[in-house]
């Protein structure tokens, strides 16, 4: 229990020296010759209750006071999202992800899940969804506030949930699809690949033009081991030219160090421009005392002006 405006709680003091004036004031005397004659008389009811009316009105009092005080119970800590960022992860899940090491004896796959975890525990108010894809892509979270069922969600990622291939187009489009009703001010994609577009659907360049005119940002992310004559495994000039289409920037990251700094970067670049409010429900009782002490009032007012008129005069 606590006071939103304790101040009020002041009030209730007044109702010290009005219980005093009220017992002290006594109803005018009459004289009589004699007192003998109601001497065994006892008080009716009707004065036994006027002698009770100055304590309504100090009760009265007392209520309203504490009514205005505005006495609550906390009932549950709620957040309010602030003007977050629409963040959609779009991530390959190809049959190369599995094979190939990322260092460490590590597959692709298994590191990138780990940074993608520790990227979504840095996240305050943004609301993140995920896309995988192979060679058809997948919706596996839309975008949400839930960062735990998002973590177990990418902490299951594997290879083989859908037919094989790259589909970097398809991937990417799947994204757009996740944001383009959003409301959110920046909107933006991360797309990680270790392979080139070889799917026959919708092309990468097409779905990165769509993403310019759906001003969504697209940070792409090239995956690979240690360089070799053969390059590094990915289509780099398109996964740059996605990237400089829609204002986004590229990267490529050869091992767990790299790939965590290039998601710290990319979470730099993309923050939240006002933090979130936080708020506590209450259960208000002011209203409800306030009620009933001017109740009280309005009782003692409308007795001492009719039934109880006389005896309390």
């Amino acid at each position: 229990m606590e006071f939103g405006d304790p101040i009020f709680l002041l009030l209730a003091l007044l109702a010290v020296p009005l219980a005093l004036a009220l017992r002290g004031r006594r109803a005018g005397a009459h004289v009589v010759p004699s007192a003998a004659a109601v001497a065994s008389v006892g008080p009716t009811v009707r004065l036994r209750l006027a002698r009770w009316l100055p304590a309504l009105r100090v009760l009265a009092l007392v209520l309203l006071a504490v009514g205005l005080a505005r006495p609550r119970v906390g009932r549950a800590e709620a957040l309010v999202p602030a003007d977050g960022i629409d963040i959609s992860l779009s991530i390959d899940v190809s049959t190369s992800m599995e094979v190939n090491s990322l260092g460490g004896g590590r597959s692709r796959l298994d590191v990138t899940r780990d940074v993608v975890r520790d990227f979504i525990k840095e996240r305050k108010n943004d609301r993140i969804g995920l896309t995988i894809f192979q060679n058809e892509a997948l919706a596996m979270s839309p975008l949400t506030l839930d960062y735990q069922a998002l973590d177990r969600i990418v902490a299951d990622l594997k290879s083989g949930m859908l037919p094989d291939g790259t589909g970097i187009g398809v991937g990417l489009a799947s994204s757009l699809a996740m944001l383009q009703d959003s409301s959110a001010a920046t909107r933006i994609v991360i797309l990680l690949t270790d392979g080139e577009h070889n799917a026959k659907s919708i092309s990468p360049d097409d779905a990165a033009a769509i993403a310019a005119s759906l001003r969504i940002r697209v940070y792409t992310i090239g995956v690979e081991g240690e360089r070799t004559l053969a390059g590094p495994g990915f289509d780099e000039e398109l996964l740059r030219r996605i990237a400089t289409t829609t204002g986004g920037r590229y990267f490529a990251a050869g091992s767990r160090n790299q790939l965590a700094a290039i998601y710290d970067e990319i979470g730099r670049l993309e923050t939240s421009r006002l933090p979130g409010d936080r708020y506590e429900r209450f259960r208000e009782f002011g209203p409800w005392l306030a009620l009933a002490g001017a109740g009280l009032l309005l009782a003692e007012f409308a007795l001492r002006g009719t039934w109880l008129r006389r005896a309390s005069g």
